[in-house]
C-alpha cells in the first residue's frame, strides 16, 4: 500500500453518511463486493462492500447497514457515475439480485482482453503493470464471519486500492491501438444483457450426470428430495452440500433402507440427526416415489433419457450448419484476427460459443464487433452477412 492510500472500515451510522456525503461529490469510483455463495452459507449473499473514492477505500459491512443502502445503489445507477471494477460479473449479478440496476460499468478485465492481455488475476495484474505486491491469503475465506480480521480487511481493500491506477495504464494502452470504443460497447452491451433473474440466483441445479445410473423413478425422487434439502438448508443457513452428502442423497434413492440408520449417517448434518427429520425425509421419500408411479415414469428407463429421434436429427442439422460455417468463414475470420489484433483478443470477440451462436442464428453481440467482423470479411472475400443478419 503506497503512502497516498488510506482505509477505513465503516462501522457506523454516522461514518457511513459522511461516505454517502463525500461519494456523491465525485462521478467515478472503484468497486468490489465480498460475498458467500454457498460455501460457508446458505445461497448469494452479500457480505462486503469495498468502494475506492479519490484515494481513500472505504470498506462498508451491509450486515450492518442493510436497511441502509439504498442511496449508494442510487448512485450506482446513476449513468453519469462511472464502476471501475475488475471481473465484475457475479458481483454485477448480486447487485441485480439485491434490486440495484448498475448501469456504467467499466471492467477493467474486459480492456486487459481487448489489448491483447492473457487472463491474469487482479493480484498478478497489479505486480506486472504497477509493480506492487497484494496479498492472496484470504481469498477463500469466510467473509460471514464477524469481527472480521485485519487479515481480510487488508485483502478486501486492496481489491480496490490500484483500480485506479490500474485503469489509467489499461486505457492509455487501449488509446494508443484505438481500442477504447471497444471497451465502452463491450462493457455496456455485457453489463446489460448479462441479467440472470434473483429467484435463479440461490438455486443449486442438478446436473444431467447427477442422475447417470438412476431410473426414472430414482430420478424424480432424487429431484424431490434434492428440494427438501434445500428447505432445510435454507432453515438451517447453511450450503445444502454440508446439509445431507450429494453422493448419500444419491444413496438413499436406490437403497431406501439407509433412512433406517438416518441418526448415525455421518454424511447428514448432526442437527438433522433425530427421528422428526428421519420420519419426515422417511415420509418425502415415500411420497415421491408414489408420485413418480402415477406419473407413469418407469424403473427400467434411465432417468437421463436419450435424445428422440427428431432432437437426433436436429442436433445433426445443427452439428452440419456449424461445421460448414466454420470452413466458408469462421476458420479464416479467426486467423485474421489473430494476425491483426491477437490471440487473446480473438480468443475473448470471436470464441467457439460465439461462433456457435453466429452459426446457428442466436448471436447478441455489440456494434463494433459486427462492424470488425464485416471488414475483414471484405479483407479475405468472406461471406459472412448471412450469419450477422
Amino acid at each position: 500500500m503506497t503512502k497516498s492510500h488510506s482505509v477505513q472500515y465503516l462501522d457506523t451510522l454516522p461514518a457511513y453518511y459522511a461516505f454517502l456525503k463525500e461519494l456523491y461529490q465525485v462521478n467515478e469510483i472503484a468497486l468490489d463486493l465480498e460475498f458467500d455463495r454457498n460455501r460457508y452459507g446458505y445461497g448469494f449473499q452479500l457480505c462486503l462492500i469495498q468502494c475506492r473514492v479519490q484515494s481513500t477505500c472505504y470498506i462498508i459491512d451491509p450486515l450492518l447497514f442493510e436497511n441502509n443502502l439504498e442511496e449508494f445503489y442510487t448512485y450506482l445507477e446513476d449513468p453519469i457515475n462511472s464502476i471501475i471494477c475488475f471481473s465484475f460479473g457475479e458481483d454485477f449479478r448480486l447487485l441485480n439480485s439485491l434490486g440495484c440496476n448498475i448501469t456504467t460499468v467499466r471492467d477493467l478485465d474486459i480492456g486487459l482482453s481487448l489489448i491483447n492481455e492473457a487472463k491474469q488475476s487482479l493480484v498478478n495484474q497489479i505486480s506486472s503493470r504497477l509493480g506492487v505486491q497484494t496479498s492472496k491469503s484470504s481469498q477463500t475465506s469466510n467473509w460471514l464471519t464477524r469481527p472480521l480480521s485485519t487479515k481480510q480487511l487488508q485483502y478486501a481493500s486492496e481489491d480496490v486500492l490500484y483500480l485506479f491506477e490500474l485503469r489509467d495504464s489499461v486505457i492509455a494502452e487501449l488509446h494508443s491501438k484505438s481500442r477504447y470504443s471497444w471497451f465502452e460497447q463491450e462493457n455496456d452491451w455485457l453489463y446489460s444483457v448479462e441479467n440472470i433473474k434473483p429467484e435463479n440466483l440461490n438455486k443449486i441445479s442438478i446436473k444431467p450426470k447427477d442422475l447417470d445410473g438412476l431410473n426414472e423413478i430414482q430420478g424424480y425422487t432424487f429431484k424431490k428430495l434434492f428440494e427438501w434439502r434445500d428447505v432445510q438448508a435454507k432453515n438451517l443457513g447453511k450450503p445444502p452440500f454440508q446439509i445431507i452428502d450429494n453422493h448419500f442423497l444419491k444413496l438413499l434413492t436406490q437403497k431406501h433402507a439407509l433412512v433406517n440408520n438416518w441418526k448415525n449417517e455421518r454424511a447428514v448434518h448432526y442437527s438433522l440427526r433425530n427421528s422428526s427429520i428421519q420420519k419426515a425425509i422417511s415420509q418425502q421419500l415415500t411420497s415421491s416415489i408414489e408420485e413418480a408411479i402415477t406419473k407413469g415414469l418407469d424403473s427400467t428407463k434411465p432417468a437421463n433419457s436419450p435424445l428422440t429421434s427428431d432432437e437426433y436429427e436436429e442436433l445433426k442439422k445443427d452439428q452440419k450448419v456449424l461445421k460448414e460455417a466454420k470452413k466458408k468463414v469462421f476458420g479464416t475470420l479467426k486467423d485474421a484476427l489473430v494476425k491483426q489484433y491477437g490471440k487473446n483478443v480473438q480468443s475473448y470477440i470471436l470464441s467457439n460459443r460465439v461462433i456457435q451462436d453466429l452459426a446457428l442464428g442466436k448471436a447478441q453481440l455489440p456494434s463494433y464487433r459486427v462492424e470488425l467482423f464485416r471488414q475483414l470479411s471484405t479483407e479475405y472475400s468472406l461471406e459472412i452477412e448471412s450469419y450477422l443478419d
